[in-house]
C-alpha cells in the first residue's frame, strides 16, 4: 500500500486537513510549517504537486442560513452571536460572509441549487435545528461542504457544532435540588429540536440521579416552535401553577421560556425566587437585568460560530474524512438572584 496523506501527518504532527492545505498552498499556514511538511512529503514519496485534473472555481464566500420563523435576530440574539463568531474566524482566513434566512421551501431550494451549479459559495452553515431536513439531504446531494450549529442529525452524518446540552441541563437541575427543591417543573419546545430533546434528557438524569421522579405533569413541552418564547413561558407556568400539585422550581430550556415564567410569577402574585426558583438556558444578554436577575446555563455562542466556522474551511480544504464529526462546547451555570432555597411548607 502506497504511502497516504494521514502518513505525512502523523510524521508531521499535524493534521490532514494541514497537510491538505500546506501541499495545495491554501488557508493560513506558517511558511516554516508549509515547508516542512513539504520536506517530509518528498521524504516519504508522497506526491507534493496539487492535482489539477478536476479544478474548482474558489468564490472565497461562505452562505450562512437559518430559519426565520424559529428566532428573531432582533428580539433573540443566539443566532446572531453564532454569526459574529462564524463572521470574525472565516475573515481571517479570507472569506466573504453571506448572511440569509430559510423560508418558502421552493424559492429558497432554488437558490441553494443556484449557489451550488454556479459555485457562488464554497460551503454552506445551517443554523437551527428548525431547518427543514429537505435543505439538508439536497445540500449534501450537490456535495456541497456543510456544517450544521445547534443540529444534529444520524442519516447522513453530516459535521456538526453543538452544545454540551446535556451536562448543562444536569447542571442547571442538580442545583435546584441542591437548594432542596424536589418539584422541579420543565417548560421547553418541541423534543424534535436535538438541543432541547438533550436538554430533556439532562433534567431526567439529574432527577433520577438523585432518587427523585420525572412526573410527567410537572411538563409542559410545546409542539410548536412559535411557542418556544416568552408568552409560551408565561402560558407554561400559568398552567403549572394551577395545578393541585404546584412545583417549587421551574427549568426552562431557554431564556425566553424563562422570562415569561418569571412574567407570569409577578401576575401571579407570587415572589421568584421567594415562592417559586427559576433557571433559563443560552444567558442572552437581557438574562443579567432582569428583576431578580435570571440564574442561567450560559451558552458560548460565539464561540460555536468559531467552531463552525473551522470545521467548515478545513471541510472545503481537505474533505469529510479529514474532521470530526461533532464538536460539543461546554457551558457554565451562572448563578443569579432568580433562585433560592425551597420555601417552607
Amino acid at each position: 500500500m502506497g504511502v497516504t496523506i494521514e502518513d505525512v501527518a502523523r510524521r508531521a504532527g499535524v493534521s490532514v486537513s494541514t497537510v491538505s492545505r500546506a501541499l495545495n498552498r491554501k488557508g493560513r499556514i506558517s511558511e516554516q510549517t508549509r515547508q516542512r511538511i513539504f520536506d517530509i512529503a518528498r521524504e516519504l514519496e508522497y506526491p507534493t504537486t496539487p492535482i489539477q485534473a478536476t479544478p474548482r472555481r474558489r468564490s472565497n464566500t461562505i452562505g450562512i442560513m437559518f430559519n426565520r420563523h424559529l428566532r428573531s435576530l432582533v428580539s433573540d440574539p443566539f443566532y446572531g452571536l453564532v454569526m459574529v463568531g462564524v463572521e470574525e474566524s472565516l475573515r481571517q482566513d479570507g472569506y466573504h460572509v453571506l448572511f440569509s434566512t430559510l423560508g418558502e421551501r421552493d424559492e429558497d431550494m432554488a437558490a441553494i441549487c443556484g449557489f451550488a451549479s454556479e459555485r457562488r459559495v464554497d460551503g454552506l452553515i445551517l443554523a437551527g435545528c428548525d431547518v427543514d431536513r429537505e435543505y439538508i439531504d439536497r445540500i449534501v446531494s450537490l456535495e456541497i461542504p456543510l456544517v450544521l450549529v445547534d443540529n444534529n442529525i444520524i442519516s447522513p452524518k453530516v459535521p456538526c457544532v453543538m452544545t454540551d446540552n446535556i451536562t448543562g441541563a444536569r447542571e442547571a437541575v442538580d442545583h435546584l435540588i441542591d437548594l432542596g427543591h424536589e418539584d422541579i417543573a420543565f417548560v421547553s419546545g418541541p423534543m424534535t429540536h436535538s438541543s432541547l430533546y438533550e436538554r430533556h434528557q439532562g433534567y431526567r438524569q439529574a432527577l433520577e440521579a438523585r432518587g427523585l421522579p420525572v412526573r410527567q405533569e410537572l411538563s409542559v413541552i410545546y409542539e410548536d416552535v412559535l411557542d418556544f418564547s416568552v408568552e409560551g413561558g408565561f402560558a407554561a407556568a400559568t398552567r403549572l401553577m394551577s395545578r393541585s400539585k404546584k412545583p417549587t422550581a421551574i427549568f426552562a430550556a431557554n431564556d425566553s421560556l424563562a422570562l415569561g415564567v418569571m412574567k407570569a410569577m409577578l401576575g401571579l402574585g407570587l415572589a421568584v425566587p421567594g415562592d417559586v426558583s427559576v433557571v433559563g438556558f443560552d444567558d442572552v444578554e437581557a438574562a443579567a437585568h432582569t428583576s431578580p436577575p435570571l440564574t442561567t446555563v450560559r451558552v458560548d455562542k460565539t464561540d460555536l460560530g468559531r467552531h463552525a466556522a473551522r470545521l467548515l474551511s478545513e471541510l472545503i480544504d481537505g474533505g469529510s474524512e479529514c474532521v470530526p464529526y461533532k464538536i460539543s462546547v461546554c457551558t457554565e451555570l451562572i448563578v443569579r438572584g432568580s433562585t433560592g432555597p425551597r420555601p417552607r411548607e
